[in-house]
């Protein structure tokens, strides 16, 4: 006979007559369960005739009462562990520990475990059993990776959309103008972060930028204006074709472009927090923040010079007065001039012209640079024309100087002739006001020397090819210099007195010799006064602090300021003067005028700094044969644009880098690079049609460069314009179109 108890253990016995007489007592021995009454009932069922059922199963365990109910013995003992029990198994009762709470719950075995299970019995599960807390941790420890997960994912999305998308610039705003109304000069300014003042040729325009759509415009040039200048154009040109027995004649159409252009040419914007001000050639008008309605007007001298913008003010010299505008009240005052002697302008680079055909030549020497710039951006066709084209350039050129030897021609060269021996003054703009420099020539003493290497054996000699091309290129090139005069430099080496008056009425003037073309410049503790390859350096009360040579004179007709390269030629900056000359960056003492550095870099045309005073220097690859030879010409040479960063206190090179183009600006940690090309800047100024279809398209490339190594962080392309202007503030880039003004943007860590 077989039987199973209800805790699972299975046996099995032989039952006999015998058992009838004699009941059995039977006792499981592995959960202690009494099951004498049933079994010797199924012994009864055997020996009656009848078929016992398939192993019977005891009767089934009653549910135990909850532990707290059945208080343990005090002396009880876990069989298992032999340790004091705390609690009973929920099946057969028997004491079980705290190891055993851990490994089973509350039973004592596996097998008490499994009967429960069959029998389904409701026993609460143990919080501290291995397995439970096994399962919690990694049921936790799954949910963590999980969300770790989810956000490595996105993570690395967000890392590629910024590094792809989000941390190069955009498109933010733009708006565009009409094909007739091309703006040839403009310019931009944030206020705020959400609001956009421009001007674009002659319109002046107010954006909300959140909006994306127009407070209000206003065209700042009138119709009367224009027709005024259309007029004096027709006229000039009805003069040439008289007086020279010309038949260019332009249309209607050329002409008013050009009188636009003039006019255009002569605005300037000025923007104080919400005082917009527009400076024409006659007046400075300010117009209304809210309406966009010209509100004030302040009348500037006749011949003004150049407006000076310096903090909240507006100045222009004319007239023997400096006219002094406040941008914030609007309120303006006229400062007479005290000394005598002829005003004189800036004087500016006579760079020399371009490549035949275009607008920049006039049959004047030619400028190397220029010359190279422009024969490195023509395209295949171009190159490989170009011999032919010069040839007949050179030809024409030879027909221009024969009628220019005939003394009845009436655009015979007149002989140049030198100035009045009499004081000429510049005023010169400084922290504190106008400081008045005089000068006057002591002795002339002017230099000419040749600017151009021997012509050598010539490339037309012998049979000509494609490979030649470039050789016949540059000499009849060299050719042309020669014969428009331009194999020679002549340089002023006289000598000048010159006298400087400050604002301040209590200071003596001082009056010293240079020699060299005579320069001021007025910085914030001590103004310098630069002759040919000396500088003297006077504090603000007019005494010599000191004087220093230099290796090479100091670019002459530089204005002073910032321009779109940057500050110089000299530049006060923390306690230090910085000079550079054509070949030659020097870092002075302010005080005592000792050279802390030198760097010897040809070709730097200007400096930035950073908010820990370093230097960034823009300067070129060029050598000093450049600037002996600086009339010789070499299309194949290209004279990259370089950039260097410069430890103030030591002048230690940081890094060098050649990004293609100089650095624009330099704010906290943005520095862009700029560079572009544009063939015909005026739509006009190609008079060869033949060489503007040689010429390459233009384009506009921003770079955003690494403080730390100069690295390039990102480039933005625009592959088929070229602005007229641009401005950056921050991460906001403004940038002014001909036919177009765009706001790009991007996001920054």
């Amino acid at each position: 006979m077989k039987l199973q108890c209800s805790c699972g253990a299975k046996y099995a016995f032989e039952a006999t007559p015998e058992m009838l007489k004699q009941p059995v007592k039977f006792i499981c021995p592995s959960c202690g369960l009494d099951a004498s009454a049933f079994v010797n009932d199924l012994i009864r069922q055997e020996f009656g005739g009848q078929q016992p059922p398939a192993p019977p199963a005891f009767p089934p365990v009653p549910t135990p009462e909850p532990m707290a109910a059945e208080p343990l013995e005090a002396a009880a003992i876990c069989a298992r562990h032999h340790e004091p029990a705390t609690e009973k198994c929920a099946v057969c009762h028997k004491p079980i520990c705290p190891k055993c709470l851990e490994l089973f719950g509350y039973f004592c075995s596996p097998l008490c475990k499994g009967k429960a299970e069959a029998q389904k019995l409701n026993v609460p599960a143990y919080a501290g059993r291995g397995d439970v807390v096994e399962t919690k941790f990694w049921r936790k420890t799954g949910l963590i990776a999980g969300v770790l997960g989810v956000l490595a994912v996105l993570f690395v999305g967000v890392w590629i959309w910024y590094a792809w998308w989000g941390s190069v610039p955009h498109p933010y705003f733009s708006v565009r103008f009409a094909d007739n109304d091309r703006g040839y000069y403009g310019q931009a300014q944030l206020v705020g972060q959400d609001q956009l003042v421009f001007l674009h040729g002659g319109t002046l325009a107010r954006y909300d930028l959140k909006t994306q759509k127009p407070v209000w415009t206003q065209e700042v040039i009138s119709p009367e204006q224009l027709a005024a200048v259309v007029k004096v154009e027709n006229a000039i040109q009805s003069k040439m074709n008289e007086g020279f027995g010309m038949h260019n004649h332009r249309s209607g159409e050329e002409i008013e472009r050009s009188a636009r252009q003039w006019l255009q040419s002569r605005l300037s914007l000025h923007v104080a927090g919400q005082n917009i001000w527009v400076g024409q050639a006659d007046a400075v008008k300010r117009y209304d923040w809210t309406s966009g309605k010209a509100a004030r007007e302040v009348a500037l001298p006749v011949g003004g010079g150049e407006l000076v913008a310096g903090g909240d003010e507006l100045a222009v010299v004319g007239g023997r007065a400096v006219t002094h505008v406040n941008l914030t009240s609007g309120d303006s005052q006229v400062e007479p001039l005290g000394a005598t002697g002829a005003v004189a302008t800036t004087a500016q680079n006579e760079a020399g012209g371009g490549l035949p055909g275009m607008a920049d030549n006039n049959g004047q020497p030619m400028d190397p640079g220029n010359v190279e710039a422009q024969a490195q951006n023509l395209n295949l066709q171009g190159r490989i024309a170009l011999p032919a084209l010069l040839s007949n350039a050179r030809y024409e050129q030879q027909l221009e100087a024969a009628l220019q030897d005939d003394s009845d021609h009436p655009r015979q060269k007149q002989s140049p002739t030198l100035a009045a021996d009499g004081k000429l003054m510049q005023l010169v703009p400084g922290p504190a006001g106008f400081v008045q420099f005089t000068w006057r020539m002591l002795e002339q003493h002017v230099v000419t020397r040749s600017a151009m290497q021997a012509p050598g054996k010539s490339a037309l000699n012998g049979d000509l090819n494609a490979t030649k091309t470039t050789e016949v290129a540059n000499e009849v090139l060299n050719d042309m210099q020669r014969n428009n005069g331009g194999d020679t430099v002549t340089e002023d080496e006289s000598r000048y007195q010159v006298t400087v008056h400050l604002p301040d009425a209590g200071a003596a003037d001082w009056t010293g010799e240079v020699v060299g073309p005579p320069q001021l410049f007025a910085l914030k503790t001590v103004n310098v006064v630069a002759g040919g390859r000396s500088v003297v350096v006077l504090d603000k009360t007019n005494q010599k602090l000191w004087g220093a040579s230099l290796t090479y004179p100091v670019p002459a007709g530089v204005s002073q300021g910032i321009s779109a390269f940057g500050e110089g030629p000299c530049v006060e900056r923390g306690g230090t003067l910085y000079v550079f000359d054509q070949a030659v960056l020097t870092a002075f003492d302010v005080a005592s005028g000792n050279a802390r550095w030198r760097l010897p870099s040809v070709g730097v045309v200007g400096l930035f700094f950073d908010d820990r005073d370093n230097v960034y220097v823009n300067t070129t690859t060029g050598n000093p044969d450049d600037i002996k030879y600086s009339r010789q010409i070499d299309i194949t040479r290209k004279t990259e644009s370089v950039i260097s960063k410069i430890e103030a206190k030591t002048g230690k090179t940081l890094w060098t880098v050649k990004p293609g183009g100089f650095v624009s600006y330099v704010s906290g940690k943005f520095i862009y690079v700029v560079e572009c090309y544009d063939p015909n800047p005026r739509d006009h100024d190609v008079l060869d049609q033949t060489m503007a279809d040689l010429q390459r398209p233009p384009y506009l490339r921003i770079a955003r460069l690494r403080p730390a190594d100069g690295r390039v962080m990102w480039d933005y392309y625009d592959r088929d314009r070229c602005p007229v202007s641009w401005s950056f503030d921050g991460s906001s880039i403004q940038l002014i179109f001909k036919r177009e003004v765009q706001v790009l943007r991007y996001l920054t860590l």
